[in-house]
């Protein structure tokens, strides 16, 4: 090989090693804090399963129907879908929608919400188009940050418009993958999203309270109190609501990606009675669901394919590329002082 051909060489394995380093960097620095973001088509689907041991129908309350406006001990199914609407930058709009069913396909709950979040910490924000239209939400609201980390978080509670603790409970193996536990208890308060008020009674005339206490898993003496006061009343008894409800959630830490949810839900009715209030006496609302196995599968393959992803791009290409890099560069060196050595020795002969 000339000396000619050698420089072309060394300069080109210098050229490919700066050049491998640079998309190691890239790669590393710019490319994968976009990925690791919440995506512009993000869609996810959940669904649950479990029992209502007490659960008031309010279509067939509405309509008289007393036999089906009380349901106890009864299965139901639930579905909730997050998805992005629009992002602005770092920020998204995500829609969370959920429905409760009766084994017979019955609605007995619907909800929506929508929220503006950091695309990265799943924080609520502020920071967000004005066109939007998001409940002004605090904390966590519809998963955890990618990057999750073994700390306790605030998580938003939608029913009361308040927030609660999300508390890290311990590291643990599920559906084959490492977790993070977090628990939610979320203390009894006032219910307050207008979509849950609409469907439930704001009152209800004393002989239905009558009906519903007899059946209801009231403790003796709150039946006895109850039977003496209602007697006296002629009118609708007035109600307000409020609801709690635990909460245990398997978060695959580097993706934030939730792979199994447990959570019972409770919401209770006060009645005003002759000026006075009895708050939180009747059971309106007991109910207790988990991920489905399907969907537990899904979310865990979910969690999976996209630590998976994140990884390859984040520490496997970027270190691969770095090792290139370096050899390239190595070897263009080495070449470069063999052709050094040799053009020496060349002289060397010519002025023996």
């Amino acid at each position: 090989m000339s000396s000619s051909s050698r420089r072309v060489l060394v300069v080109g394995l210098a050229v490919l090693g700066v050049l491998c380093l640079a998309a190691a960097a890239i790669l590393k620095w710019v490319v994968v804090p976009n990925q690791a973001r919440v995506p512009s088509d993000e869609s996810t689907t959940r669904q649950f399963d479990g029992t209502a041991k007490v659960l008031l129908n309010p279509q067939a309350l509405n309509t008289g129907d007393l036999q089906s406006a009380l349901l106890v001990n009864t299965p139901v199914a639930a579905t909730r879908t997050v998805k992005t609407l629009a992002t602005s930058g770092d920020t998204a709009q995500m829609q969370d929608s959920r429905t409760l069913t009766t084994t017979s396909g019955q609605t007995v709950g619907q909800t929506q919400a929508s929220y503006a979040v950091d695309r990265k910490t799943l924080e609520a924000t502020s920071d967000h188009p004005s066109d939007w239209q998001v409940t002004a939400a605090q904390g966590l609201t519809v998963s955890w940050p990618i990057g999750a980390d073994k700390k306790d978080y605030t998580g938003w509670v939608q029913e009361t418009q308040t927030t609660t603790p999300l508390k890290y409970l311990r590291e643990e193996t599920k559906n084959g993958l490492t977790t993070y536990v977090y628990e939610a208890n979320a203390e009894a308060a006032p219910v307050k999203d207008p979509q849950v008020l609409q469907a439930l009674p704001t009152a209800l005339p004393v002989s239905t309270l009558e009906a519903l206490s007899a059946v209801l898993p009231l403790t003796p003496e709150l039946k006895s109190q109850l039977a003496a006061l209602l007697p006296q009343v002629t009118q609708p008894v007035p109600l307000s609501y409020t609801y709690e409800a635990q909460t245990t959630y398997w978060v695959e830490p580097r993706t934030g990606l939730v792979v199994d949810v447990q959570r019972a839900e409770t919401r209770k009715a006060g009645l005003s009675v002759q000026g006075r209030t009895i708050a939180a006496v009747l059971p309106v609302f007991d109910v207790a669901v988990a991920y489905t196995s399907a969907s537990a599968g899904e979310a865990a393959s979910d969690a999976k394919d996209k630590k998976d992803t994140l990884d390859l791009a984040d520490t496997t290409l970027p270190l691969i590329l770095l090792i290139v890099g370096i050899l390239l560069i190595l070897a263009a060196v080495v070449l470069f002082l063999l052709t050094r050595t040799a053009r020496k020795g060349t002289l060397l002969t010519l002025f023996a």
